[in-house]
């Protein structure tokens, strides 16, 4: 399914999200996978922080709401490609219409033993709770979905997630909302380079991004936009702690071979 047309595309998305929580996309119909076998969960935080090369998080991502299916792969083949290529963690679209995304991807992911981050439009508590029975590492978060309040309760959420033994991404996409998000208790502070309202590109403020977080401390993820060794090599050079490429591996013939020509060392 795609969004041709809709201007605001985030706000589209977490009304359906929504209408996926309450008619059991994250609690009956997960039902049917397997729970985690204990202890497996790895740490998003500590592989971002001792990954022997510069972190790249691989996205097992099969389609776009602008762009429709990005490419032949499989999800499965996806997975093996990233573990063979060397990625460092995995982030998994679960939302099912508009990215074809699944939580059973997920969990193929998880069986890789890697830290893995549920990837999703999380609104409410039962999608955090569906994430940490299935064994993810990490959820993500998006802080425009509560500046603009299309959905409440962001605080709730990441205090939650902790208790399930969940790490947080905190993802913004403009400096305004990057600085409300320093303010809360989440893992990992990330900037995506792509607008969420329109999908599109934002304006080129990575650098003004992450001078902003040189000081907090926390882990720092670039989002987005990164189709080459040379764009991973400059977030590198501006300090983000890790990237996140997705597009650009799902698009590739060859997924392993595009991801190991963009690892690099720290």
């Amino acid at each position: 399914m795609m969004l041709s047309g809709v201007e605001d595309r985030l706000s589209l998305l977490i009304d359906n999200a929504r209408e996926l929580v309450d008619c059991g996309f994250y609690s009956d119909r997960a039902a049917g996978l397997p729970d985690a076998a204990p202890g497996r969960r790895t740490s998003l935080i500590g592989t971002i922080r001792d990954h022997p090369d510069y972190p790249i998080i691989a996205e097992v991502k099969l389609a776009s709401p602008t762009a429709g299916r990005l490419g032949a792969h499989m999800a499965e083949e996806l997975v093996e490609d990233y573990r063979q290529g060397g990625a460092a963690a995995m982030s998994v679209l679960t939302e099912p219409r508009y990215f074809m995304g699944s939580l059973r991807y997920m969990v193929v992911a998880i069986r890789t033993g890697m830290p893995v981050m549920m990837k999703d439009f999380i609104i409410d508590r039962r999608q955090l709770e569906t994430a940490a029975r299935l064994g993810a590492s990490a959820v993500l978060l998006i802080e425009g979905v509560f500046d603009r309040g299309l959905a409440q309760g962001r605080d709730g959420l990441i205090e939650r997630a902790h208790e399930l033994g969940l790490e947080v991404v905190l993802e913004s996409s403009t400096i305004e909302e990057l600085s409300k998000a320093i303010d809360s208790g989440t893992d990992v502070l990330a900037y995506n380079q792509r607008d969420l309202r329109t999908f599109r590109a934002g304006p080129d403020e990575v650098r003004s991004a992450l001078r902003l977080l040189e000081s907090d401390g926390r882990p720092t993820m670039v989002m987005s936009m990164m189709d080459s060794r040379e764009d991973v090599e400059r977030m590198r050079d501006l300090g983000a702690s890790c990237v996140l490429v997705g597009s650009a591996l799902s698009r590739s013939p060859c997924p392993k071979d595009k991801l190991m020509s963009m690892r690099m060392p720290r």
